[in-house]
């Protein structure tokens, strides 16, 4: 933890103790002591990885594929989709994360088209969702489940269950909720759900994920792959590809292995505390907040996500000033944005509104 108050956990999320010794034996040690022969020990500490999703989402293990980041995971889903005659849309909000819509976008070259929800309440709406979806010209609907900025929480289920009866696939984005708000992929019908491990992890950046439900997985046909996607990676018959009868098919080329160890032990963590009882402590700061300012918040007061917007006479001289007394927030759509973690408190809480 940096000295003074830190409520950029939306951002970048603190390690936890230990995070250096559980990388050294996982990453390190495995090199130094098996001479050179490390690849054993680290695919573990990549299973590892994927374990720990798996528990944080009530997944099964073979259904979670690690990967870099959550834009690198989208486009491969996109891009392993089935061709489907008249359905070429890309559905999304304008609140979603620019990178997600920078990869919809990109997919115009695979003669997809993007369609974007407005931003407002008419997002939140699931009847809205479904009226779009059924025009019938829908390939995939990207839904966030809280957004980064305003934090509004999307009925996910709703969602993908109207998705589902009009035959149109869903990527959930649940980089905003992981770690301190549930989530159950059992309680939605989504196809795909990303993740990264940088934020309410609190495992650094490199640590991303896919997840893909059965129905889905045996409909896509991944064209970003390597060795690691092989149905067995050490057969090395160049004139073979058997795509992995699981979701490491989505995995690629030679995997990277730190990022994950150190995610997996931050995962580990936050399971040890449970999110249910992060997401009471963090949602109880938030609504003291809330209390203290309610003239000023700009972002979701009910269904809400882990963020708060507060609105503020001028932002760029605020956040300076904030800065300046080691309250560490960012700046948003004119509002000064926060977030709390289980490593916050109430005088945190107060320090902020005081100075605010």
């Amino acid at each position: 933890m940096p000295e003074g108050v830190y409520l950029l956990s939306h951002s970048v999320g603190c390690l936890p103790r230990g995070s250096e010794a559980a990388v050294a034996e996982a990453f390190y040690q495995p090199w130094s002591e098996a001479g050179g022969d490390a690849w054993p020990a680290w695919l573990g500490a990549v299973t590892g990885f994927r374990e720990a999703v798996a528990r944080l989402i009530g997944a099964r293990v073979d259904q979670v594929c690690p990967q870099t980041n959550v834009s690198g995971a989208v486009a491969k889903i996109i891009h392993a989709l089935p061709e489907r005659a008249g359905r070429d849309v890309i559905l999304l909000s304008e609140e979603d994360f620019p990178s997600i819509g920078f990869v919809a976008s990109a997919a115009a070259a695979r003669g997809y088209r993007t369609r974007f929800l407005p931003r407002g309440a008419e997002v939140e709406d699931a009847a809205r969702w479904a009226a779009e979806m059924a025009i019938g010209d829908v390939q995939v609907a990207l839904v966030t489940h809280a957004f980064s900025n305003r934090s509004a929480r999307l009925p996910v289920d709703a969602i993908t269950r109207a998705a589902r009866r009009e035959g149109v696939f869903t990527i959930v984005d649940a980089v905003q909720t992981l770690g301190v708000v549930p989530v159950d992929v059992a309680e939605w019908a989504a196809d795909f759900v990303v993740g990264s491990s940088v934020k309410f992890l609190c495992g650094g950046p490199g640590a991303a994920f896919l997840w893909v439900a059965d129905p889905a997985l045996a409909a896509t046909d991944p064209i970003d792959v390597g060795w690691f996607s092989h149905a067995n990676p050490f057969a090395f018959d160049i004139h073979d590809f058997r795509a992995a009868g699981d979701a490491s098919r989505f995995w690629g080329g030679t995997p990277s292995v730190l990022p994950f160890a150190q995610g997996a032990y931050s995962i580990g963590r936050i399971l040890d505390i449970g999110v249910e009882t992060i997401h009471a402590h963090n949602q109880g700061l938030i609504q003291r907040l809330h209390d203290a300012l309610p003239g000023r918040i700009r972002s979701a007061r009910e269904r809400r996500g882990n963020a708060v917007l507060v609105a503020v006479d001028d932002a760029a001289a605020t956040l300076a000033k904030l800065r300046e007394a080691c309250l560490f927030v960012d700046a948003r759509e004119g509002c000064i944005r926060l977030s709390p973690h289980i490593y916050n408190g109430a005088d945190d809480i107060d320090r902020l509104v005081a100075a605010i």
